[in-house]
């Protein structure tokens, strides 16, 4: 007979106090305590919450809600956190490699370091002070490893190229590197990406926002980002026909969405196929798993239109 625990029974009546069934309470428990039900319930609820029903005093399931399909949703936004990781680290190595060799072309390979190869503004001083005491943190870190190859090429050459050094370099490191660089060279390296040498910008810090989110274990379908994407370097809405209010697209500036499209503008077109057919195959599953209002209403919060899928189809 499995053990119960009087916590995890008080859970389990506060859930169905609010209207969630259970398929198997059983299965349930044993999902509980192994996931906490916290991480299961917290955020992914809001896809099946009762709006008409609820008030800030009590919140209610819509009705034949099951735990089944909440423990689905977490469990596909814990897959979805794994593939946009390990796409984001894809993304990471490219703009490691662009700013190494574009900047050592310019200035050479060991004067990453020197205040004026960066932009010379006064503003600039505490952040780049910042990125370099980072670095060489960084390095230390490495430095502390007996195998360390870093440390074996800085015996030998008493210096690090910058093309070896990007690679101790957090996703943080590389977005500060970048947004301190001169307008010239970061235009130099938006050149071949197509894209405004500011709007790289703006999305690789979207894409450090999300690599945090995917590390440490937050919910990622229901982003709401601070940065949007600019239509002057994106005409992905308009090729899609999403609606407007007040002015502004409905979906796909700021949400899990916009996300994609940043995905789409970054990754060689491979890849970003590669990673959208997964996504897809998730969506699909799940799809199989909840009932047909709550996908929608999931794929609402998600910013995804209906006509989601021919994002990838489109050519630049």
């Amino acid at each position: 007979m499995e053990k119960r625990y009087p916590i995890i029974e008080k859970q389990i009546q506060r859930l169905k106090a609010k209207g969630l069934k259970f398929k198997n309470e059983e299965k349930a428990r044993k999902i509980i305590l192994r996931e906490n039900h916290y991480n299961i319930t917290e955020g992914y609820e809001d896809v099946f919450i009762d709006l008409k029903r609820s008030n800030k005093q009590k919140e209610i399931y819509e009705e034949e809600t099951y735990f089944e399909e909440l423990y689905a949703i977490y469990k596909f936004d814990r897959d979805l956190k794994d593939l946009c990781f390990e796409y984001i680290h894809i993304l990471e190595t490219n703009i490691k490699s662009y700013v190494a060799y574009i900047f050592s072309s310019k200035y050479g390979e060991s004067n990453y370091l020197k205040r004026e190869n960066f932009r010379p503004e006064y503003k600039y001083n505490k952040e780049f002070e910042i990125l370099k005491s980072k670095i060489n943190n960084n390095l230390q870190r490495n430095f502390s490893n007996s195998k360390s190859e870093l440390k074996k090429f800085y015996n030998q050459n008493k210096y690090i190229p910058l093309y070896m050094l990007v690679k101790v370099f957090t996703f943080g490191n590389i977005v500060n590197f970048y947004e301190l660089m001169k307008v010239e060279d970061k235009q130099e390296i938006a050149q071949p990406i197509n894209l405004s040498p500011y709007s790289i910008q703006d999305y690789l810090k979207v894409l450090n926002i999300v690599r945090n989110i995917c590390a440490h274990g937050d919910i990622l379908f229901n982003i709401r980002l601070y940065i949007h994407i600019e239509e002057k370097d994106c005409n992905y809405h308009k090729i899609l026909k999403i609606s407007k209010e007040n002015n502004k697209y409905k979906c796909g500036i700021n949400d899990l969405f916009a996300v994609m499209i940043i995905f789409k503008k970054l990754l060689p077109e491979e890849e970003f196929n590669e990673m959208f057919i997964k996504i897809e195959r998730l969506l699909e599953h799940l799809k199989r798993e909840i009932d047909n209002d709550s996908y929608q209403n999931l794929l609402e919060i998600m910013g995804f239109p209906n006509n989601y899928g021919e994002l990838n189809s489109i050519k630049e």
